[in-house]
């Protein structure tokens, strides 16, 4: 993943949004960024965050420097374009309000937003849904999962354009998965 996110980070602080483990921020780091990682406390039913994913992050955030930033989900704890860029790593169609979220990084960005999301030309199927809840250890979750042409809608409602996408495919536990890495562009100037 970090092979294709590379390319389209400037050389200036990123943020991480919904870092989860925060092994892509523990990597971006060593390679010299300035990464600041930012997640909202686990709902109830988030086992993999709660047991998993904050403590991996709370070890990776220690060991190599990384701020980690737990917020309401609302509204980031940042001025406006306070990082270079914003990275979304499959979080996106786990949240409740994905236009929110997305506005919100738009806002504390200064350049390129890159959303790395699943799906392709069609729409994730239940086995696709299922698979990302099993993975992630979270039930009663939003799976706000797209096809191709609804992350375009979406990014066009928040003002975004697509300066670079980029599709590709992963597996795990023998499952084919097709997903797309998207490079945004704000559209309009945000105050500030």
């Amino acid at each position: 993943m970090l092979s294709l996110i590379r390319p389209h980070l400037p050389a200036g602080p990123v943020l991480d949004l919904g870092a989860g483990t925060g092994h892509t921020a523990a990597l971006l780091s060593k390679e010299g960024w300035a990464v600041t990682m930012a997640d909202v406390p686990p709902h109830a039913g988030a086992l993999g965050q709660r047991l998993v994913a904050r403590p991996i992050a709370a070890w990776l955030s220690r060991d190599f420097g990384v701020p980690h930033v737990l917020y309401g989900g609302a509204v980031l704890p940042f001025a406006d374009r306070s990082f270079e860029s914003v990275l979304l790593a499959f979080v996106l169609h786990h949240c409740p309000d994905p236009q929110a979220t997305l506005r919100e990084a738009a806002r504390v960005c200064g350049g390129p937003v890159l959303v790395l999301e699943d799906g392709d030309d069609i729409l994730p199927g239940r086995l696709e849904r299922l698979t990302d809840a099993l993975v992630n250890l979270e039930f009663g979750h939003p799976h706000a999962e797209r096809s191709r042409a609804g992350w375009l809608d979406l990014f066009a409602a928040c003002g975004l354009g697509v300066r670079h996408e980029h599709g590709f495919t992963s597996r795990f536990g023998g499952l084919r998965r097709r997903h797309r890495l998207y490079v945004l562009q704000s559209l309009v100037m945000w105050p500030g």
